[in-house]
């Protein structure tokens, strides 16, 4: 009577940590996040130092999906999927990367670009 109390009890223990596996294994979400749809970007972190003064430097990472042919890039401020020629050949203006009512303009070293508003104030981004 008593060995077929231990069969029970040791089947019924590993039936439970079987149930308690899968449930760890299926309850938690995957860390990497949600899908993104194809085409489409989202900022992972936004980081700005203000210690300079008359002078904002800010660091952003994004996430992207792009579609063959394309990578992320940089269209009206925001992230964005952008023809890969564009970085390959370094013409960061052609991306329309900075807002409406800003002109674009090259860096000299070809690094980065410039957004100038019609105030004079200046957005650099390499």
């Amino acid at each position: 009577m008593l060995a077929g109390w231990r069969e029970l009890s040791t089947g019924i223990s590993a039936v439970f940590c079987c149930f308690l596996f899968f449930w760890l294994l299926f309850s938690h979400p995957p860390k990497e996040g949600k899908e993104l749809e194809v085409g489409t970007c989202e900022i992972t972190a936004l980081d700005r130092d203000m210690s300079h003064p008359k002078r904002t430097i800010a660091r952003q990472t994004a996430r992207c999906a792009c579609r063959r042919g394309q990578v992320a890039g940089t269209t009206k401020a925001r992230p964005a999927c952008v023809d890969a020629q564009i970085i390959v050949n370094k013409q960061w203006c052609g991306m329309e990367p900075c807002d409406e009512g800003e002109q674009c303009t090259l860096l000299i070293n070809r690094s980065g670009w410039s957004c100038t508003r019609q105030l004079g104030r200046i957005k650099t981004v390499t």
